[in-house]
């Protein structure tokens, strides 16, 4: 009797902390938010992912009326930037500004001191970069399925330039190659600036290379594009076609930025950041300045945003082992 009625009060008392926890929970989630929140962007400042992030954070700050502070924390092929994250409170205050990175550096560093899956709460995917495979005006193609033919009747002899081994435009040149079987020689680089510069002296023959640098070279006779790497047409240049549609069927390869934060933070909470930055994503200035990086809108529910990291995560991994790229 004794046992049954101590095994009675324990449920009695975790049941009571269980509501507890909810009542916290959902108390929490009613006052959020109550003091400054902070981005935090694993890049130098400048770049387009720390423009997005002040777009964000300033419409989120006329909304809420707290302040949004962005902090540039870049350095380990943005993993302080991402281990400062996960490394926060759980309280929704200290959100990520993330990008391709998410779903690469597992395959790329040796030892990453966290885990995605576990340590990461997507709240919203905000935009895809457009991005395109141009190539300088020496080489004699005007087309894909010229461009393909000339690379296999000069299989080693055509050199694209990257802006590092393993970055997105490194992998997207490895995807190129895989689902084409064309031989070209990969030209890494510390930075877009160089090897853009070199793209144009005609150093190198070709690039995947993002759309709004490519807009402006292209204008002006610097480079000569094959198509987009999207599966469909950007926004920023709707006259221009992608490389799916003009017969590499399948083929989609674009940088992506997200928002996300610390694991285990209140689902009310996600879900209150996820309709306000969709909602924000949308208006017409912001759209418009997702369209001058060469981005298109995403936006949708956290869901599809861990849904959308899993598949890159697992599309990637592969081309990075097929072209036995070695974490560092």
């Amino acid at each position: 009797m004794l046992l049954r009625r101590f095994h009675a009060l324990a449920a009695l008392t975790m049941v009571a902390a269980a509501l507890t926890a909810i009542l916290q929970t959902t108390a929490t989630a009613q006052t959020y938010p109550s003091k400054p929140l902070r981005i935090i962007v694993p890049f130098p400042p400048g770049g387009p992912t720390d423009m997005v992030a002040r777009a964000v954070g300033q419409k989120l700050h006329e909304r809420w009326g707290q302040p949004v502070l962005v902090e540039n924390r870049p350095g380990g092929s943005t993993i302080i930037g991402v281990e400062m994250v996960v490394k926060s409170p759980p309280d929704g205050y200290t959100l990520l500004l993330g990008s391709n990175s998410l779903a690469l550096n597992r395959y790329l560093i040796a030892k990453v001191p966290y885990d995605i899956e576990r340590d990461i709460a997507p709240v919203i995917l905000v935009a895809k970069i457009s991005n395109a495979l141009v190539v300088h005006p020496s080489v004699p193609v005007h087309d894909l399925r010229q461009f393909i033919a000339y690379a296999k009747a000069n299989p080693g002899k055509l050199t694209y330039g990257s802006t590092g081994l393993g970055t997105a435009t490194h992998l997207f040149a490895e995807l190129f190659s895989n689902m084409t079987g064309v031989q070209m020689v990969h030209i890494p680089y510390k930075g877009t600036g160089p090897a853009v510069i070199d793209l144009i002296s005609g150093e190198i023959n070709l690039m995947f290379d993002s759309l709004s640098t490519v807009i402006a070279n292209a204008k002006a006779g610097k480079v000569r594009v094959i198509g987009l790497t999207n599966s469909k047409r950007s926004t920023s240049a709707p006259e221009m076609p992608t490389l799916h549609e003009l017969g590499l069927t399948g083929y989609e390869a674009t940088g992506w930025f997200g928002i996300a934060a610390p694991a285990k933070v209140p689902a009310e909470i996600i879900d209150r950041l996820n309709r306000e930055i969709d909602s924000i994503i949308r208006q017409p200035d912001m759209a418009a300045r997702l369209v001058q990086i060469g981005s298109d809108v995403v936006g949708g529910p956290p869901e599809d945003f861990r849904a959308f990291i899993q598949s890159e995560t697992q599309k990637w991994g592969k081309v990075i082992r097929d072209a036995n790229i070695k974490p560092e």
